[in-house]
C-alpha cells in the first residue's frame, strides 16, 4: 500500500520531467534559431541594408518572443526606412512586451525609450477613421465589428474587428475599400499627410437577395396526361376494332360465296366460319373500349387546360355513347 501511494505521489513529477524533457529542445532550437536570424539581420543592418534586415528581425521575433532586440531592431529600421507608422506599432509592442516578461537587466531603459520613441513618431504618423454606414430596408445604422463590414486599405484587408477605430498609416495616398455581403463594395482614395486625423465616412447599401421564385404548380398535368393517354389507347382499339371489323366482313363473303344458304357447308369451309366468328367477336370488344377510353380521354383533356376548367370538369359527367357501347356484330 505504502508503495502504490509512493507511485502515485512521484507520478506527477515524473509527467512533469517529461513534459520539460519534450520541450526544452524545441525551446532552445527556437532561441538558436531566432540568434542566427538576429545576426545575419545585425550585419545587413551594418551594411545600412534595413530594407533586407527588417524581414529577419521580425522572423527571428515571431520564433522567440523573448528576444526583444529582434523587436526593437524592426523598430529602429523602419524610422530608419521612414516607414513612421510600422516604427511605432513596434516600440509600442515592446513597451507591452516589457510588462509581461519576467525583468532582465539587459532591457534596462527600454520601457522609457519606447515611450519617447513613440511621442517623437506620432507627430510623423497620419491617423484616420474609417466610419462605415450600412443601409438597409430597416433602416440605416453605423456598421461595427459584429456588422460583418470588411474594410481593405491598399488592398490589404483589416478586417471587420477595426472598423470605426483609429488606423495609423505613413502620409501618402490610399485606396479605402469597404465591403458586407448583399451590398455592391464602396471605394474611396484619400491623400494623408504627417499628422492628419481624418473621418472616413462611407455608405453602404445592402440589397437582399431576391426571394427565389416558385414555379406555380399545375393541377391539370395529370389529368391532361392521362387524357392523352386514354385518348391513345382508344383511339388504337378504334383503328384495331376496325381492322377487326373488315376481317369479319371478308370471311362472311367467302362463306357467302361458297356456301350462300350458310347450312350445309362443307367441312372445308369451317375454318373461315372460326375467323369469322373471333373476328366478330374482337371487334364487339374493341370497338366499345375504343370509344370510351378516347371519349372519357378526350373530355380529361378540355377540361384540364386552366384551373377554371378543372373546377368545371369536375361537374362533367363522361357518358360514353350508348349505341356504340352496346353494339353488337352478327356473323
Amino acid at each position: 500500500m505504502r508503495r502504490l501511494w509512493a507511485l502515485r505521489l512521484a507520478l506527477p513529477a515524473v509527467i512533469g520531467c517529461a513534459t520539460l524533457i519534450a520541450t526544452t529542445p524545441a525551446r532552445a532550437d527556437n532561441e538558436a534559431n531566432a540568434k542566427d536570424l538576429f545576426a545575419r539581420g545585425r550585419e545587413l543592418r551594418a551594411n545600412n541594408d534595413c530594407g533586407s534586415a527588417v524581414p529577419l528581425f521580425r522572423k527571428a521575433y515571431s520564433i522567440y518572443p523573448n528576444g526583444l532586440g529582434s523587436l526593437r531592431n524592426v523598430a529602429e529600421c523602419e524610422e530608419q526606412l521612414g516607414h513612421f507608422a510600422s516604427a511605432r506599432r513596434a516600440w509600442l509592442d515592446v513597451k507591452r512586451a516589457l510588462i509581461t516578461l519576467p525583468p532582465d537587466a539587459k532591457y534596462d531603459g527600454w520601457d522609457k525609450d519606447a515611450e519617447e520613441a513613440a511621442a517623437r513618431l506620432k507627430p510623423k504618423v497620419a491617423t484616420f477613421i474609417v466610419d462605415v454606414y450600412v443601409k438597409s430596408p430597416e433602416g440605416e445604422a453605423l456598421a461595427n465589428e459584429k456588422s460583418g463590414v470588411e474594410v481593405f486599405v491598399n488592398g490589404e484587408s483589416v478586417g471587420t474587428a477595426l472598423v470605426g477605430t483609429p488606423l495609423e498609416r505613413d502620409p501618402g495616398s490610399y485606396r479605402i475599400r469597404s465591403q458586407v455581403r448583399d451590398a455592391e463594395p464602396v471605394e474611396q482614395e484619400v491623400t494623408l499627410g504627417a499628422g492628419d486625423n481624418p473621418h472616413i465616412t462611407m455608405r453602404l447599401v445592402r440589397t437582399p437577395p431576391p426571394a427565389p421564385t416558385t414555379v406555380a404548380s399545375d393541377p391539370g398535368k395529370g389529368r391532361r396526361t392521362l387524357g392523352w393517354v386514354l385518348t391513345g389507347v382508344g383511339g388504337a382499339a378504334l383503328i384495331a376494332g376496325g381492322a377487326t371489323f373488315l376481317l369479319r366482313n371478308s370471311a362472311k363473303s367467302d362463306l357467302d360465296d361458297k356456301c350462300p344458304t350458310h347450312d350445309g357447308c362443307d367441312p372445308s369451309l369451317r375454318d373461315t366460319v372460326d375467323r369469322g366468328k373471333t373476328m366478330s367477336t374482337l371487334t364487339t370488344i374493341l370497338v366499345p373500349v375504343g370509344v370510351v377510353a378516347a371519349g372519357v380521354g378526350i373530355t380529361l383533356v378540355l377540361t384540364s387546360r386552366s384551373s377554371s376548367s378543372t373546377a368545371t370538369a369536375s361537374s362533367l359527367t363522361v357518358s360514353p355513347w350508348a349505341g356504340g357501347a352496346s353494339a353488337t356484330l352478327r356473323f
